[in-house]
């Protein structure tokens, strides 16, 4: 498996232009693979707030001189959303905490788009088993579903008194930033963006492994 460098870094450069949000399915299509011809052959996804720094390399005369161009403020969604998925580097856009996009000189080299995030290095999961558990209300956290059944049952059993001891502190008077502090470093997402993975709440998923009849595999 590849791992998330330590340096807390990660940088790709596509040799293509960007396009704009209100571009053609196909003209986005470009984008999306070249940037997913990279992120598709790695093993895991970041699962942290992330910062993005989108540096895009084009002659002054075309951007200043054309309106065939897009805007800088165009182009960010398209590469955004080919970074996300199974096949990016990471699970949704809402990871965005930090945005950064400019133009520059390409100074006689070909046009291209750079593309860098910081990231926490610990805060990952693998693509190959990953099973998003719908812990409360629509409250989703990933883990590795490819674990023994008896691993994830005492997983389960951790996350589920992480949320409820937090649930607790909250309702006698702690201040939600400081009962978050006994949560996972693992962030949560909302089920509504994680469509493109599997997900299964938990009770489902404590139910399948008391029968035995828990199979990663299965979960559509």
């Amino acid at each position: 498996m590849n791992f998330p460098s330590d340096s807390g870094l990660f940088t790709i450069q596509i040799p293509t232009k960007p396009v704009s949000l209100q571009a053609s399915r196909s003209k986005k299509d470009i984008v999306t693979d070249s940037i997913r011809s990279v992120t598709k052959t790695l093993d895991y996804l970041l699962t942290c707030d992330i910062a993005v720094k989108i540096t895009w390399f084009i002659n002054p005369e075309e951007k200043y001189e054309s309106d065939d161009p897009a805007d800088v403020d165009n182009i960010v969604k398209p590469i955004l959303d080919a970074l996300s998925g199974p096949e990016g580097i990471l699970v949704n856009d809402c990871q965005v905490q930090h945005l950064m996009c400019s133009w520059v000189d390409r100074d006689n080299t070909p046009e291209r788009i750079q593309i860098d995030i910081e990231y926490e290095p610990d805060s990952y999961c693998r693509k190959d088993g990953i099973l998003f558990v719908q812990i409360q209300n629509a409250l989703c956290i990933p883990i590795n579903g490819n674990m023994s059944p008896d691993a994830i049952k005492v997983l389960l059993d951790v996350l589920e008194m992480q949320v409820q001891t937090r649930d607790a502190m909250v309702k006698r008077g702690s201040r939600v930033e400081d009962a978050r502090g006994v949560l996972s470093i693992q962030r949560f997402f909302h089920r509504t963006r994680v469509s493109e993975f599997k997900v299964q709440s938990i009770a489902d998923l404590r139910a399948s492994i008391e029968r035995g009849t828990w199979r990663h595999s299965e979960i559509q």
